[in-house]
């Protein structure tokens, strides 16, 4: 019984473990392998038409320095058409935009006089759009001027059908949770760019920046909050090629406050357990190609909360056989505690960072594990709020 329950604890140990460092590492050793050669711009005789699309609510604070940066991109302007969907803004959003419409014709703005919800405006925006190549941004996401032609870049020359931006997370003020944040993001950039290059697709396209061509955009259905996950589980499904592009750079602030990033990372919990039930399949054959990645990338993530559950009780349990095992639930025990630490360090802007990190990792499954029960109750959120904006 004793040889059971190590064998259990062990595989519970494994499932965050494997997904956090032996997953990646893999990566990395099979991209060292593969040369990532840079885009040569030149070969492009002429550039296409691009929409690039988004959904704003509220957004004042940071729609100015977004437009401008769509502004100063050096894209063809003649080739660049902007679809703005305001979903009610009862900011100063709406006006802002107004005022670089009238210098920029090539910006459009469409006003809501209800919520509607972020994916029934973008739908409808992708039903005005007419070029054959998107843009997906969000108003918090300011581009490099070099962005837009990477991303396209992949579409034309690449043969790729959607193509993941490498968005840089940053905080103006360095406090809170938004180290572990920043962290996080590198650490993920890092390991979409490395599985780009190994499998020539990437296991989720981050919203805030990604390109795709129009026949492959499909429209997502009410209920299912990770838009961008969704459309990129669809392209895969469908053979479609998804890469991460390095060099198409843009910015994104981070929250630094764990309570307003703790209930963000509900709903993406949410959000992303409506896709795995939807997307099970992709997950066969488990032990190559997407189907491995996915496990390994994204499943085994969701599971940690369960298997941090199970290998407490396990701990328990052994303790009984083996007294040493005491001083391991312990430490669950303790653990406990962190994300609560965690956010009072916060509060009294202290940082530590050993403690503030593992409280973090925590407080986020702690999250996954609240979305899960969500899921399964059935419930239903499809507006949106945007979190506080840092700049």
């Amino acid at each position: 019984m004793a040889f059971f329950l190590l064998i259990v604890f062990f595989l519970c140990f494994m499932v965050p473990f494997f997904s956090y460092v032996i997953f990646p590492w893999l990566m990395k050793q099979k991209a060292k392998k593969i040369n990532y050669v840079k885009n040569e711009y030149s070969t492009v005789g002429e550039w296409p038409n691009i929409t690039i699309v988004f959904s704003v609510y509220n957004e004042e604070k940071v729609i100015r320095r977004k437009l401008e940066s769509i502004i100063n991109s050096d894209y063809p302007k003649d080739r660049l058409f902007v679809l703005i969907g305001s979903d009610h803004s009862t900011d100063a959003s709406n006006t802002i935009i107004s005022e670089c419409v009238q210098s920029n014709s090539y910006i459009k703005l469409i006003e809501k006089n209800k919520r509607s919800g972020k994916l029934k405006i973008i739908n409808e925006l992708v039903d005005m759009a007419t070029t054959e190549h998107l843009i997906f941004t969000d108003a918090n996401v300011f581009f490099e001027p070099g962005t837009l032609k990477a991303l396209v870049f992949n579409l034309i020359k690449k043969n790729a059908d959607m193509v993941c931006g490498n968005i840089k997370k940053f905080s103006p003020h360095n406090e809170g949770i938004s180290g572990q944040e920043i962290l996080y993001m590198n650490f993920e950039n890092r390991l979409k760019h490395c599985e780009s290059l190994v499998y020539n697709f990437v296991v989720g396209v981050e919203g805030g920046c990604y390109a795709i061509k129009k026949n492959r955009f499909i429209k997502v259905p009410d209920g299912f909050l990770m838009d961008d996950f969704f459309i990129t589980l669809d392209v895969i499904s469908k053979k479609g090629i998804v890469l991460f592009e390095p060099e198409a750079v843009c910015y994104e602030d981070v929250n630094d406050a764990p309570l307003i990033e703790f209930k963000r990372k509900v709903r993406i919990s949410l959000g992303n357990f409506r896709n795995l039930y939807y997307y099970h399949n992709l997950l066969f054959p488990i032990h190559k190609g997407f189907g491995f990645a996915f496990l390994s990338h994204k499943v085994l993530r969701w599971l940690t909360p369960f298997a941090l559950i199970i290998s407490f009780f396990m701990s328990v349990c052994i303790s009984c056989y083996y007294p040493l095992f005491f001083f391991v639930t312990l430490s669950y025990l303790l653990l406990v505690a962190l994300p609560l630490l965690t956010i009072y360090l916060e509060r009294v802007k202290l940082k530590l960072p050993l403690i503030n990190a593992l409280g973090h990792f925590l407080l986020m499954n702690a999250a996954l594990f609240i979305g899960f029960f969500k899921f399964i109750s059935s419930t239903n959120e499809n507006t949106w709020e945007p979190p506080k904006r840092n700049v």
